[in-house]
């Protein structure tokens, strides 16, 4: 692994501190026991060289695609990204004006250089900053450029990690189809297939292939994986969302803030459809980001591009149920919405002052859904907080409304945990934070509650 070309050399790099990130502090690639340092060191180099050599490996369809003046705009990008690799490799300041960045990116790197003597770098950064950093730059490339401005240089990772977990697709549309046919709302299938949802999101192409075995998402093993499951507020928020599908109207709304394309995009689908037709929701908003983002995050592209390849499947039980997920489109009772927020360098706190309609706009929701890692990192502001903090305590102002989170744990934070049960991982399984192994359902509840 060391080999690999483009890696940091941490040797070279000044002001790293060989310790854990201490406890109330930011997550910073700066303290070499952490997964940040390893992140900066190891991954993004990586992905930055992977995105590089699949421009290379496809000039021949981006020119057939784009038009033969397109190989122009691949030498630039090419050039650019190998240039913002190299600032990252050797620690450079991070600069927000050099790639025409928006004036929220200019603002928060301003803000933060402002807080200390000298410019932000790379590794004494806040770790969700220079990673959001990072996407959100070779973002500006593809747009900068001709003709390549809606080019996803992650499209093809994407579309094979759906196409390898095909069998377990076919029996969870099958399941998720059957279970709309029955009348009667039984808060344990809306349980089950929270669990289910929560596990689709161990399917990340920033840390593995994007790719879920029939036995990972079988139903019939859901109970053995309850014991990683280290926080599990299922059954309350499943009593509550029922209680309220009977107590009010149908004329409510749920928001999804997606996490990754493919397998996991089609769980959050499972749940959805089961939410629609038990008329728990009469709609239900899905927020996807705006550009390419952490390799497999969700766009309007790859959520179109799903549910057109289920209708395309030769298995009935996936075509039956992208016709579900086509039908709740067209009826309005699917909505997808973009918004700049969840691409641009603020933790959810901030959310109130940098972006009120947003945060207008999610409290209109009986229950927000955040699914994944960086938006629980968003939701904590990245701050390493003791293991036993509250959930509420750590959001911080954070509260438009009821709030889910469904998370597999791929970063070194967490909270809500017993007293004890974070150290006595760490001796089984010390890298118990990085691996998605171990799963999160917490909840908060607002005062209209």
């Amino acid at each position: 692994m060391s080999k690999v070309m483009g890696r940091s050399n941490s040797d070279e790099i000044c002001g790293l501190i060989d310790c854990e990130p201490p406890f109330g502090s930011y997550l910073c690639g700066k303290y070499k026991r952490s997964f940040a340092y390893t992140t900066l060191k190891d991954r993004l180099p990586v992905i930055l060289t992977q995105i590089i050599d699949t421009l290379s490996r496809t000039k021949e369809s981006i020119a057939e695609k784009y038009g033969e003046s397109a190989l122009e705009d691949v030498k630039q990008i090419t050039g650019a990204i190998s240039k913002l690799k190299n600032e990252l490799v050797t620690n450079k300041i991070l600069n927000s004006t050099q790639t025409q960045l928006d004036k929220a990116w200019q603002d928060k790197l301003s803000e933060l250089d402002s807080q200390q003597s000298e410019p932000h770098k790379w590794y004494d950064s806040i770790w969700l900053i220079c990673e959001c950093y990072m996407y959100r730059r070779v973002a500006q490339e593809f747009m900068n450029s001709n003709l390549l401005k809606s080019y996803d240089p992650f499209e093809i990772q994407k579309q094979e990690a759906y196409f390898k977990s095909k069998e377990s697709i076919a029996q969870l549309s099958r399941y998720t189809t059957n279970l709309t046919k029955i009348n009667d709302l039984d808060p344990k299938d809306l349980q089950r297939l929270i669990k289910l949802d929560l596990w689709g999101n161990k399917c990340d192409l920033s840390l593995s292939s994007g790719v879920v075995s029939a036995q990972e998402s079988y139903l019939e093993l859901l109970q053995s994986l309850d014991q990683d499951i280290l926080a599990d507020d299922s059954e309350l928020i499943c009593k509550h969302l029922c209680k309220k599908c009977t107590d009010q109207s149908n004329d409510d709304i749920i928001d999804i803030v997606l996490d990754n394309s493919g397998y996991e995009l089609f769980s959050d689908f499972c749940l959805a459809v089961f939410l629609t037709q038990k008329k728990i929701a009469k709609t239900i908003r899905f927020y996807v980001k705006q550009y390419p983002w952490f390799i497999s995050d969700v766009t309007v592209n790859d959520f179109h591009w799903l549910i057109e390849e289920m209708l395309r499947s030769d298995n009935e039980d996936i075509k039956i149920f992208g016709g579900h997920c086509q039908g709740n489109l067209k009826n309005g009772s699917w909505r997808i919405e973009e918004e700049a927020f969840w691409t641009q360098p603020y933790d959810f706190s901030e959310m109130s002052s940098v972006d009120t309609v947003l945060y207008s706009k999610l409290s209109q929701a009986k229950l927000v859904i955040f699914k994944g890692d960086l938006n629980y990192r968003k939701l904590l502001g990245d701050i390493n907080w003791e293991y036993t903090t509250e959930y509420s305590r750590a959001l911080r102002g954070f509260t438009p409304t009821n709030l889910l989170s469904l998370r597999t744990i791929k970063a070194d934070l967490c909270v809500g945990l017993p007293e004890g049960k974070a150290e006595s991982l760490k001796k089984e399984i010390p890298n118990w934070m990085e691996t998605g192994r171990f799963g999160l359902i917490q909840t908060y509840f607002s005062q209209k509650c």
